[in-house]
């Protein structure tokens, strides 16, 4: 017997109130349109705007239940997440070898795939969702929850920032596996762990993050080296 609306809605509302929830659910709606960009390639930027819309929507849905993060931060501190997220740029651009890349990434190249109406609002579209909805999404889900959840499953119990050997290697090796380039995404995954290691602020790591991912996203359409996209 199908699932009525009633019990539907009790059982988001049981799992809603669960504090490992909001941290997880936005990852896994991600990776579900992830899955879905890699059944129908040839609509990938129209899954992408959907991923985006849907997966920002759901982290301000849930936005009062991320206390970890604070927007209360110094402008040097600010300076110290932008010059990060630089230095991650430069070393993600540049391994590219062989070795360090799963498979044979897309090039996407939107002005071959969209026609003009649609061309400009997708990549929007996809820098917004780059350097905005993928970074906090993921610096929440890997930074604030997985590297806690790792050494206690009460999570919440550990003050942000606290470093053991076995978070951080699995962290970091599991950033790396996300990525199509596995080895730039170790490399990022040390360099976000370290700053989160340092200021204590997943803060700082979203805005890192988002750098990276927006001078990446502009590099992308200056250089037409799709393949990073």
């Amino acid at each position: 017997m199908p699932p009525t609306t009633n019990s539907l809605i009790s059982k988001w509302n049981d799992l809603s109130t669960q504090e490992w929830f909001p941290r997880v659910f936005p990852f896994a709606v991600f990776m579900a349109f992830v899955m879905l960009e890699s059944a129908f390639t040839s609509h990938v930027y129209l899954i992408y705007i959907a991923k985006g819309i849907t997966v920002g929507l759901i982290l301000l849905y849930f936005r009062n239940r991320y206390s970890e993060i604070s927007w209360n931060i110094s402008l040097k501190d600010i300076s110290l997440a932008v010059i990060l997220g630089i230095t991650v740029f430069i070393l993600w651009i540049n391994l590219t070898w062989d070795f360090a890349v799963i498979g044979s990434p897309r090039a996407n190249n939107p002005y071959s795939m969209l026609g003009k109406g649609i061309l400009y609002p997708a990549i929007f579209f996809r820098i917004l969702g780059a350097s905005v909805v993928v970074p906090v999404m993921e610096e929440i889900f890997w930074r604030s929850f997985v590297i806690r959840w790792t050494d206690d499953k009460n999570f919440l119990s550990i003050p942000v920032g606290t470093f053991s050997l076995q978070s951080f290697f699995i962290t970091v090796l599991l950033f790396g596996s996300e990525h199509n380039l596995w080895l730039a995404g170790i490399v990022a995954g040390i360099l976000y762990n370290l700053l989160l290691y340092y200021k204590k602020s997943i803060s700082l790591c979203i805005i890192a993050h988002g750098v990276t991912n927006f001078i990446l996203g502009i590099y992308v359409l200056y250089s037409g080296k799709w393949m990073f996209w």
